[in-house]
């Protein structure tokens, strides 16, 4: 049989679950379609998904339709939950993109849409809703062509939109139009267009294909997810527009590629059993295999298959072996999103998945609840590993990373329903970071004036290439010095490195040791740690380091009208942008904002507009400081003042 892996992404309320739920009617897994407002959906399992109607966790499900296996992940909407999104992306083969036909495309379609596009997934374009009373097809289908896509190809015509009793048609290719929007990006055609040749419909279906599978163009679907309208039509082309993983049937195990899987999700139940979701594009997985783990920083172990589910008919059965193409859950395994099993295959798309900008200090309202807080924590961050929770044990602080206030909530309700903790969040702070702004060096030796303890350490710090962390390199022998003391340096450095100069963690940098010495049997590995983050603080001050800051990449539509206005105040909000570019009566404008500053610019929007701006978000990265640089409070020793520092470390302070 042969197998797609899907994905449903809209914004949020577009309908994605609602249609995630009438495809798994219509194929026969449910008896009947769920509902969102009644709380009974198949991909929102978790209660809080079902209370608040909106989906926060991606969910995976299997069908089969015309002799084709499709796995499909529902995902979340809410651009809180952009890493869940991200995940999902990596794994899959193609996507169905909602879009409402009453409120049109959206902030989060078209930050969805311009991802897909970068990376080239196969796309079909679901316009939903078109019973609900203020649907527009022809509209919203030029606001599609203008915001997301001009190459778009109608699959359907509608009728009675906006009426119960709207329903869909077949569109006839030639008289859709087709011709005039796959000529664009293919010269046969296009020298038969100008010739004006007649193309045949299944000429014209034939590129559209090809042209879809290489997501160059868009395939759009109307109908209603909540009467079943157009659903059909959509699941008929399903293994015509998306690329297929093939079953071939391979004699022996030599046959076979090496095994190359990626863990894209991973979820613990209430009795605290863990299960990894993994995306098989290469190989065969089998139960009972003793397999290879890369971690995401590139550590290597081995993992035995003890238990092994397949999707199938919208449950988890057990398997014996999961074919290349397919999804795996594997029960039981201490596997992290992020890891590749076996090896890594360059089917694997890699994303620059973006870490969440902003820290809050989760606080229990009941003291004795704070080691319960401790270990949900410890869980919830095995299943999104961007929360990046960290426990300071000495203050007894929990702070977590996150997106924004939606998810904060989100959160807090889980904690309370899971675990039976009532949480609090402090108020919000911007994480930056600090990059070397030049290149220094320091050095002490054992017996100079000042150095109180048996080492020798000297440092070159020098800035790093971009979207390198760390680097660490020895310009001294390797056995110039025992492991020991070797692996105290290393340590010590990345753990100096979590503050700068201004108290902000710092990358993008490259460390050279360039001096070492002890006095055996003296020396030991404290005296290392202790004496390194003196030396390392001194050659980074003499570098300098400048501070950056997160920033959203931002892209609005405005009325001509409103520029004026909506650039000052961007500018006054600390933003950057491009050249505008007009677009018959609105302008569009690209740019940059500060987190610190952008839900000012999302929240004031309307009224700079006239309620007719369009403003669409996503990380964008880190941006220099423009300002003065913002200092951040310091959690551990400090080595820049060096007596203070003298002082603590022998308990006088």
């Amino acid at each position: 049989m042969k197998i797609i892996n899907i994905g449903v992404l809209a914004h949020v309320d577009a309908g994605k679950t609602t249609l995630t739920e009438q495809i798994l009617y219509q194929t026969g897994v449910k008896e009947r379609a769920g509902s969102v407002d009644q709380g009974d959906t198949t991909t929102d399992s978790l209660e809080i998904e079902r209370r608040r109607g909106i989906t926060v966790k991606s969910a995976a499900v299997s069908f089969d339709v015309d002799g084709l296996k499709v796995n499909l992940i529902d995902t979340p909407g809410h651009a809180d939950f952009i890493s869940e999104v991200e995940h999902a992306l990596s794994v899959l083969d193609g996507v169905i993109l909602v879009i409402s036909a009453v409120e049109g495309v959206q902030a989060q379609t078209r930050v969805l849409m311009q991802t897909l596009k970068e990376q080239r997934i196969p796309t079909l374009l679901f316009m939903n809703k078109i019973d609900r009373r203020g649907a527009n097809y022809g509209q919203v289908r030029t606001r599609i062509q203008n915001l997301l896509d001009p190459h778009i190809c109608d699959m359907t015509v509608t009728e009675n939109e906006g009426c119960e009793n709207a329903g869909v048609l077949p569109a006839d290719p030639v008289s859709a139009g087709w011709l005039e929007t796959l000529a664009l990006q293919d010269d046969e055609l296009l020298r038969m267009y100008a010739e004006d040749i007649p193309v045949s419909a299944d000429r014209l279906y034939e590129e559209l294909i090809r042209q879809t599978k290489a997501g160059k163009a868009y395939p759009l679907f109307a109908g209603s997810a909540a009467k079943g309208i157009g659903v059909d039509r959509l699941l008929s082309c399903l293994g015509d527009f998306i690329p297929t993983n093939g079953s071939a049937v391979l004699s022996t195990a030599e046959d076979l590629p090496p095994l190359s899987g990626f863990v894209f999700k991973v979820i613990k139940d209430s009795s605290d059993e863990q299960a990894a979701y993994v995306r098989l594009f290469a190989g065969r997985l089998r139960l009972r295999d003793e397999v290879r783990v890369i971690s995401r920083a590139g550590n290597i172990r081995s993992l035995k298959v003890k238990q092994l589910y397949a999707l199938q008919a919208g449950k988890k059965t057990a398997a014996g072996c999961i074919e290349a193409g397919d999804i795996a859950v594997l029960p039981g395994s201490e596997l992290h999103i992020g890891d590749v099993i076996g090896f890594r295959s360059d089917r694997i798309k890699d994303f620059a998945f973006h870490k969440p900008p902003i820290q809050v200090q989760v606080l229990a309202e009941k003291k004795e609840h704070s080691a319960m807080l401790h270990q949900a924590l410890s869980r919830l961050t095995v299943e999104d590993p961007y929360l990046e929770y960290q426990h300071d044990q000495y203050a007894n602080e929990h702070t977590v990373r996150v997106f924004g206030r939606v998810q904060q909530e989100v959160l807090a309700e889980t904690i309370r329903e899971q675990y039976g903790i009532q949480v609090t969040f402090s108020p919000p702070k911007v994480l930056c970071i600090e990059k070397p702004a030049g290149v220094g060096e320091s050095a002490e030796m054992m017996g100079d004036p000042g150095n109180l303890f048996w080492a020798t350490v000297g440092f070159k710090v020098e800035p790093g290439t971009s979207g390198s962390g760390i680097t660490y390199s020895l310009a001294v022998e390797l056995g110039a010095l025992p492991l020991s003391f070797q692996k105290a340096i290393r340590e010590t450095v990345e753990e100096t490195l979590k503050e700068g100069l201004y108290g902000w963690p710092v990358t993008d940098i490259a460390v050279t040791l360039t001096h070492t010495g002890y006095a055996s049997p003296v020396s030991t590995a404290k005296d290392f740690r202790r004496l390194a983050p003196l030396v390392l603080i001194d050659a980074l001050s003499k570098a300098g380091t400048a501070v950056f800051e997160p920033v959203n990449a931002v892209h609005l539509v405005v009325p001509e009208a409103a520029l004026s206005k909506v650039i000052t105040r961007l500018a006054q909000l600390e933003g950057l942008f491009h050249e505008p570019e007009l677009q018959g009566t609105a302008v569009r404008l690209n740019g940059t904002i500060p987190v610190r500053t952008a839900d000012r610019l999302q929240t004031e929007l309307s009224s700079l507009t006239n309620g007719e701006g369009l403003l669409s978000m996503k990380p964008g990265g880190y941006a220099e400081v423009r300002s003065a640089y913002p200092e951040n409070e310091r959690r551990r020793l400090n080595p820049l003042n060096r007596g203070e520092y003298l002082l603590r470390l022998n308990k006088i302070l």
